[in-house]
């Protein structure tokens, strides 16, 4: 948020955005569905999740937030008067609220910083998008396998071609909208396929043909 702004303004500006720094517990909302206040801001420790419900009263798991990601950004700009999104922390967690409203007004094209951050957070939202339609596409997989593909596909793997994985094994699960034992089943048919290994939160990929290929 603050990238291309020198530090000595910071204050100023978080001072513009109205900033305050609360702290929540496991398991406690930062945004309900269906608020009308717009909580936003950036995560500053631990980590949450955004999730809704689907027309069954399921929960769809969206992304995890972690240290340093903006969250909400997406919902103040667009003016939307409710929340269709929870945020929960799915850890303690420390996070900066921020008002982007202070965006919207003319004195933004009059201050650099203020179009600075407004540019930021449009990179930020569009990035944000991306992995909306990325999450669409993995809704619209009917193979599990092909959820999972789609899935690496937004992760970056270390030199050795393993891939670190911000959910547990049950949280990747809700996350792909699958059952935990039928993810588990296909992660050791695919092992003993030879297309990868796992070993708690890191999947190695063995066979990196398997992301582009038709497996």
């Amino acid at each position: 948020m603050f990238n291309g702004i020198q530090p000595r303004k910071y204050k100023e500006v978080l001072r513009c955005l109205n900033a305050t720094v609360r702290e929540y517990p496991r398991g406690a909302h930062i945004v309900e569905l269906g608020e009308q206040s717009h909580n936003t801001g950036v995560l500053l420790d631990g980590t949450m999740e955004e999730f809704l419900y689907d027309e069954n009263g399921n929960q769809i798991s969206i992304c995890r937030f972690c240290p340093g990601e903006v969250f909400g950004a997406e919902l103040a700009c667009t003016g939307w008067t409710v929340s269709p999104v929870c945020l929960r922390a799915s850890s303690d967690c420390t996070v900066m609220l921020l008002d982007f409203s202070a965006l919207m007004s003319q004195k933004t094209l009059t201050c650099p910083c203020r179009m600075q951050v407004t540019a930021n957070l449009m990179q930020d939202m569009a990035q944000q998008l991306l992995f909306f339609n990325t999450k669409v596409r993995i809704l619209a997989q009917k193979r599990l396998r092909d959820r999972l593909k789609i899935y690496l596909q937004t992760l970056t793997p270390d030199e050795k071609g393993c891939y670190s994985l911000p959910y547990t094994r049950t949280e990747l699960a809700d996350f792909l909208c699958v059952d935990r034992s039928a993810l588990s089943r296909e992660l050791c048919r695919m092992r003993d396929e030879g297309i990868l290994d796992f070993s708690g939160a890191k999947i190695h990929l063995l066979n990196p043909k398997f992301l582009y290929g038709w497996n």
